[in-house]
């Protein structure tokens, strides 16, 4: 399938910034967590962590045809110290569900057609991430009609 180009205001690189930022915050998480899940739950967890990967590849490319600069790096990210599964299925519950609210907060925002679809993918994305963490909660997988990140 072929990708329709993408026109991309310089106004919306601080916007795919941080996001950027939170993606790189997410993949810090999944990193960091995985070692502490079983195999079954750490082959979801890697799973995620790709299409994470991929989500900051997208806004990399976003900045990109914008002729933005993407910001650096951190050197380290806050994602708490998880000692088990339950802890690190809540750390990236709310690392996701901030994702997602961030990205309902950017896209009325956002420079028209493909780049608001692009966002709004990797927001569908998280949404399922989302879903599969608050099962592993415990907690009802779709608690609302309409995704917030506000839970």
């Amino acid at each position: 399938m072929k990708k329709v180009p993408l026109v991309v205001r310089q106004a919306d690189v601080t916007i795919f910034n941080r996001s950027l930022y939170l993606e790189r915050q997410a993949i810090a998480a999944y990193v960091a967590g995985i070692p502490l899940l079983n195999m079954s739950e750490a082959k979801v967890a890697k799973q995620f962590l790709n299409q994470e990967l991929e989500h900051a590849g997208e806004l990399l490319g976003l900045i990109a045809a914008a002729g933005g600069k993407p910001i650096p790096r951190a050197p380290s990210y806050d994602i708490g110290h998880p000692r088990d599964a339950r802890e690190v299925f809540t750390i990236l519950h709310g690392l996701e569900a901030n994702q997602i609210a961030t990205y309902l907060n950017a896209i009325p925002r956002l420079s028209p057609g493909p780049v608001r679809a692009a966002v709004a993918s990797i927001l569908a994305n998280d949404a399922q991430h989302v879903s599969i963490l608050r099962l592993e909660l415990g907690d009802s997988p779709a608690p609302a009609a309409f995704v917030t990140g506000r839970e």
